[in-house]
């Protein structure tokens, strides 16, 4: 395993989030123990019952104890602790995603909600007492509210606390995968056109959370955006690649051909489009089809390594080392993997790409996408 002591100060985790202690999003109020009974239920009741709640969201690995718990700074750092001895660096700097778990929140409330959401992180100890720096902000966006919910948050960042915009498109077929999107056609939407070119050009990324069978809407959007960075997210959201998840996704092994297979055909084709990176992000996320014992189901470092790896490299090889970010996807992903094993395997995975690509995969990338300073990666 390679380590970073002396490539780059210290990582940038372009993917990770926090949750308010007292405005729990909807979706992490469920009552425990409901995912089994629903998988009992025939598809025509998940789509009704997926219609009228939130129990879509539990495929994407968050268990209960996850959904429930606050998650802050400090919890950030707790996590954190002992990766100097993994990857001979700390954690530098973290990108905070907006996670935006409120499907159902009306459009009257958006605005309001994320203004606290950005509050609430601005009251973080970041940068303090050995916790990493609060580099920026991804918020996300809503076709239903003018200017996307997001135009409306310049006035009170003047720090430039906000470096993305996250466009959630993500729609499945599988009545128990979650629909991302706040409404239908929000890249088609009036909306979007008319607010879009602002935020590009105030030099915001356009960061995509969508399925890898969606990723031609990724790169429709970099075509009509050539000169914006555009982030897939969660490798393309290659869901079920691994095992069964929701109801039927990835149930047999000529399923999970099929969708690697395609996922592989579409990130190749993204890869193309110069203004893209991708992000690898969420690689023990349960949406991938590790399993769902609640001790975890990759057992190690070395395990996630050789399942992980051949898509990391596929990422690698069609995309360029210079376009593609490191992010954790922490608390999410912490019931399959630790943020030690995440990185440690990632170090394994690329270890012998050089330490050119390791510092441009770990920190390098995420600072010039989300135009942050090489030697000041915190927001004053």
């Amino acid at each position: 395993m390679s380590v970073l002591n002396g490539v780059i100060p210290g990582i940038v985790d372009a993917h990770a989030h926090f949750f308010h202690p007292v405005t729990l999003p909807p979706a992490r109020r469920r009552l425990p123990g409901t995912d089994s009974l629903l998988r009992r239920l025939p598809p025509p009741a998940l789509h009704l019952i997926s219609g009228l709640t939130e129990h879509r969201d539990f495929h994407m690995g968050a268990d209960f104890a996850t959904r429930t718990r606050s998650f802050q700074a400090a919890d950030y750092g707790r996590a954190a602790a002992g990766l100097g001895s993994i990857a001979g660096v700390p954690v530098r700097s973290v990108i905070a995603m907006d996670s935006r778990w409120r499907r159902r929140s009306s459009a009257d409330d958006f605005l309001a909600t994320t203004q606290r959401e950005l509050a609430f992180l601005r009251t973080q100890p970041f940068g303090t007492g050995g916790l990493p720096e609060l580099a920026g902000a991804v918020v996300c966006a809503d076709a239903r509210v003018p200017g996307l919910g997001v135009t409306g948050l310049f006035d009170d960042d003047e720090a430039g606390l906000i470096r993305g915009v996250r466009l959630c498109l993500g729609s499945h077929a599988d009545p128990m995968l979650k629909d991302w999107y706040f409404q239908p056609g929000l890249l088609e939407s009036g909306t979007f056109k008319r607010a879009a070119p602002r935020l590009a050009d105030r030099g915001l990324v356009f960061e995509v959370l969508c399925y890898s069978h969606e990723l031609a809407r990724v790169d429709a959007l970099a075509r009509e955006f050539p000169d914006t960075t555009v982030i897939a997210e969660h490798l393309g959201l290659p869901v079920g690649v691994f095992g069964p998840v929701g109801s039927v996704t990835g149930a047999t092994a000529a399923a999970r051909a099929d969708i690697l297979s395609l996922w592989r055909e579409r990130t190749a084709m993204l890869a193309t489009r110069p203004n893209v990176l991708i992000k690898i992000s969420a690689i023990a996320g349960a949406y991938l089809g590790y399993g769902s014992e609640k001790a975890g189901n990759i057992g190690g470092q070395r395990i996630l390594a050789d399942m992980i790896g051949p898509m990391v490299l596929h990422l690698v090889e069609h995309f360029g080392p210079s376009r593609v970010i490191f992010g954790s996807n922490v608390p999410l992903d912490d019931p399959n993997a630790s943020l030690g094993v995440i990185v440690g395997a990632l170090l394994d995975v690329l270890g012998d790409r050089g330490e050119r690509a390791l510092a441009m995969f770990f920190a390098e990338n995420a600072q010039r996408a989300y135009r942050l300073a090489a030697d000041r990666d915190s927001i004053s």
